[in-house]
């Protein structure tokens, strides 16, 4: 399983991305293999404004690419997470949601915490 968190998506529904067509290919290569949490779902509504995406086609698509199960205990690891690596409250959740899995982002700061970033930008297009 990979974890795909709010980059991901957004390189997905926003028209100008620069990382849209890696996105996509990183998204046909792992179907059915994808899964993010309601964390990305809601810091996609929470950003839709800045980023001028439509923001039902965003959480609906994302939805229909990856599955978004919970678990409570993520919340602790993600606390950890902020206190010991200095993440962000989002970037937090999404390393602990992940666990050991690997994470599609284009965000450096998961390398300090995980080897297994699977990094949108160096995806092979531009």
């Amino acid at each position: 399983m990979i974890y795909a968190d709010t980059d991901f998506f957004i390189a997905l529904v926003k028209d100008d991305d620069w990382l849209q067509r890696s996105a996509a290919e990183i998204a046909l290569e792992n179907e059915g293999q994808i899964y993010t949490s309601r964390a990305t779902l809601l810091e996609l509504l929470v950003i839709s404004n800045r980023f001028e995406f439509d923001r039902m086609e965003a959480i609906t698509y994302a939805l229909e690419l990856a599955a978004a199960p919970e678990d409570e205990d993520v919340l602790f690891q993600a606390a950890d997470y902020m206190e010991q690596d200095g993440l962000t409250a989002f970037d937090a959740y999404h390393a602990a949601y992940a666990d050991e899995d690997p994470i599609i982002s284009s965000d450096k700061s998961f390398d300090d915490i995980t080897d297994d970033r699977i990094a949108i930008e160096e995806n092979g297009t531009e």
